[in-house]
């Protein structure tokens, strides 16, 4: 029985490693293939039939992005963007998830609020590029970041509002009782009590918020030209009707996803606390 037990058990592990070993390649494949490509000499992208490893190394594209000023500019304006669009919608989406916690509505009427909440964030992107450019046209903003994080912040602050909004119904109430008791103000209860308690959830969706604005295309095309250009934008700018530049596009991918893999690494526990938070705290 107990053979059968521990077998049984190696089965399951087995089958456990097989799947994650499958969902590694299916990750990592691409990314793997992307790299090659930023590495290859430009003919070899022209060969029949094509080749997968090349039969020279070159950084040659890196090079040219590297002597290529608006490189830094596509960077410093996707991390603005980033930083600023992740601090407002922290902010914003956090206070106002805690006031729909607490502010005792009706389950109908929150529920409502929520559903808009949901709907917002998940509606198709599309139909609203063509009104949000002719706003930020009218408010004098085309080509510039602040455009790009109002547009950013659409799709962010309703997503991370309905996130905490979770989080904070979850938090048992004596907590805060007990601050009441104290003489503890609202704003002393949220900053003092209850914020150090849901810091990790509010760390998982800053790391969400910022993933989301990093990689966000088109919202930012749609409003960004020249001067405001971000990363997204730079690695979409290769493909022209004159062709397709797969050196230095593979290379300017590798640019703009570098950063983020080297984000993860760092913030995975932070994330995955704040995502497990709920299931735990418990």
């Amino acid at each position: 029985m107990r053979n059968k037990t521990s077998a049984k058990i190696f089965l399951l592990k087995l089958l456990h490693g097989l799947i994650l070993s499958v969902a590694c390649l299916v990750v990592l494949i691409p990314l793997i293939y992307l790299i090659i490509n930023s590495v290859k000499l430009p003919r070899e992208f022209l060969t029949v039939p094509p080749t997968i490893l090349p039969s020279e190394v070159t950084f040659q594209h890196y090079q040219e992005l590297i002597d290529d000023a608006k490189t830094i500019r596509y960077f410093r304006n996707s991390l603005t963007v980033s930083f600023w669009t992740t601090a407002i919608t922290i902010v914003s989406g956090t206070l106002a998830a805690y006031g729909l916690a607490r502010m005792k509505l009706a389950a109908r009427l929150l529920a409502g609020i929520t559903f808009i909440f949901l709907f917002i964030r998940f509606y198709p992107r599309v139909t609203t590029v063509i009104p949000f450019f002719l706003v930020m046209r009218q408010l004098d903003l085309l080509d510039t970041v602040w455009a790009i994080i109002i547009g950013h912040l659409g799709i962010t602050i309703p997503f991370v509002t309905w996130l905490m909004l979770v989080v904070f119904q979850d938090l048992p109430q004596e907590i805060e009782e007990a601050a009441i008791v104290d003489g503890s103000s609202v704003w002393q209860r949220f900053w003092r009590v209850v914020l150090p308690i849901v810091m990790p959830s509010v760390s998982a969706a800053a790391i969400l918020t910022a993933f989301l604005s990093w990689n966000e295309f088109l919202i930012a095309s749609s409003v960004a030209r020249r001067k405001a250009s971000v990363l997204s934008i730079a690695v979409a700018s290769f493909v022209s009707d004159k062709g397709i530049q797969w050196g230095p596009m593979a290379a300017m991918s590798v640019v703009m996803i570098l950063p983020m893999i080297i984000f993860a690494l760092f913030a995975q526990k932070y994330l995955i606390r704040g995502i497990t938070f709920g299931a735990v705290k418990g």
